[in-house]
């Protein structure tokens, strides 16, 4: 199975913008050849959908990349570079880095996993997304469906 799975945080602004982009494009049946995830719970739920019985992984999340607002790119995970700073590893601090790390640790094989990542305007305690980001949703669900599309060519 393939898989795109929006992260983050619903009460985060901006950071809700993977949720938000799995929620749109399975509630649009656009997941064809491919299962949208709204992975808006405990970030170690991802283990379930990356492990051996996954042909491919999207994961779409808001990342500081140093772009415009409302930005968007995609790279691999070994790109990233975690920018929290945690006390420990713990399923209340949802940290995509630390996860991935972790399943890798685990010794298991793991699908092919590329991240979409969009620059957020605002992260803050609220419900909702920046205009910058409302106004480019459709940009970023067309990148997410486009990339399954590309990957099976």
């Amino acid at each position: 199975m393939r898989y795109l799975i929006g992260i983050g945080n619903y009460t985060g602004f901006d950071d809700s913008i993977g949720l938000r982009v799995a929620e749109v494009v399975g509630e649009a049946g656009l997941d064809v050849g491919f299962r949208a995830i709204d992975l808006g719970g405990n970030i170690l739920d991802l283990l379930h959908y990356i492990g051996e019985d996954a042909e491919q992984v999207l994961i779409v999340d808001s990342a500081r990349m140093g772009l415009e607002p409302g930005a968007h790119a995609f790279f691999a995970p070994d790109a990233v570079e975690t920018r929290k700073e945690l006390a420990g590893f713990s399923s209340h601090e949802g940290d995509l880095v630390k996860v991935l790390e972790f399943a890798a640790a685990l010794g298991g094989p793991l699908a092919p996993i590329t991240i979409l990542g969009i620059e957020p305007d605002e992260i803050r305690a609220e419900v909702g997304l920046s205009a910058t980001l409302e106004r480019r949703m459709d940009e970023y669900v067309a990148a997410a469906v486009a990339f399954f599309g590309e990957s099976q060519a």
